[in-house]
């Protein structure tokens, strides 16, 4: 019988547990308790599409740890997953080569970007700048490139709102808080209408009392949401412990991205925010406000759906 799935999910959930803001788990325990896990865990893991992501994030750890050595390693054994097929060679190859770039051999890279390059000569220029420039400087015919860098400087307007309060409650380093706006067909958009920016005002000026509230009701649910993940009592202490007030939620959120729709009521936006939490690192948090009242909690999808927004304003 089978090991992998069991061990699959010990690696995520230790995984979880690495991510949490109060995790004293270094890098170097990280990979070694992963090491051991996978090569505990039988063949039957290169079917599991999570094994997958695993072997990706450690390709990751030793990109950061700049070790060429066992990065190639983990990206040889991304070959022999199943979802290694679902892509041409060309999108594999492209990859590998980013990687090595990004952990410092250049040589290899360049080896894994011409085989990328003689099956599909224009993938490679719709990727990361970083390689395709790397790239170009080595073709015996280099392509142009000014109007790719003009494109790629034009395409990319940050969005951040200063929250000085969200910042000192989630004690992040960065005080501006990434936001996207939503125009009636549900596409993003750079312009926000006056309601929007009326939206937008509302949450800089009342942030102390928008989190409050978002707490203060995500507190009265906590418990049901605690029963339906159903952690075991080891895995609960750090993944869902139980929280006696808004504070506690301090070590277990962080915020992603905050979402300003296009449904309005009362000249002002229903307004979603994402989280990243301890409880579900594959679906995070969700909440859908009007104002300062929170609207509903669930996952991250409920924080950009406008049929929730839709659906509270037929019942005013």
């Amino acid at each position: 019988m089978s090991n992998a799935k069991k061990i699959i999910r010990e690696i995520d959930l230790f995984l979880d547990q690495s991510m949490l803001k109060t995790s004293k788990i270094t890098q170097e325990e990280l990979t070694r308790f992963i090491e051991e896990k996978w090569n505990e865990a039988d063949d039957e893991k290169y079917s599991i599409y999570q094994a997958y992501i695993i072997n990706s994030r450690m390709v990751n750890e030793y990109i950061r740890l700049r070790d060429f050595e066992n990065m190639e390693r983990w990206l040889h054994r991304m070959d022999l997953h199943s979802a290694a097929d679902k892509n041409p060679a060309y999108v594999g190859n492209y990859y590998k080569g980013e990687c090595c770039l990004e952990c410092g051999n250049e040589e290899k890279a360049l080896e894994y970007f011409n085989l990328c390059y003689s099956e599909n000569e224009d993938y490679i220029f719709s990727r990361a700048p970083f390689c395709y420039e790397f790239f170009n400087k080595h073709l015996k015919n280099p392509r142009d490139l000014s109007d790719r860098e003009e494109e790629n400087h034009d395409e990319y307007i940050d969005l951040g709102l200063e929250l000085k309060h969200w910042q000192t409650f989630f004690r992040t380093e960065d005080v501006y808080f990434h936001y996207e706006i939503f125009d009636e067909e549900d596409e993003y958009t750079e312009e926000p209408t006056a309601e929007q920016e009326n939206g937008l005002i509302y949450l800089r000026e009342n942030q102390e009392n928008v989190l409050e509230n978002i707490l203060l009701e995500l507190l009265k649910q906590y418990p049901g949401l605690q029963k339906n993940y159903g952690y075991s009592e080891e895995a609960r202490v750090d993944c869902m412990p139980d929280v006696k007030s808004v504070q506690g939620f301090a070590d277990l959120l962080s915020p992603t991205y905050f979402y300003i729709t296009s449904v309005i009521k009362d000249e002002y936006p229903y307004i979603g925010y994402g989280f990243s939490c301890s409880w579900d690192s594959e679906h995070g948090l969700g909440i859908m406000t009007h104002k300062d009242s929170v609207i509903e909690i669930g996952g991250a999808d409920i924080a950009f759906d406008s049929w929730v927004a839709e659906e509270d304003l037929q019942k005013k």
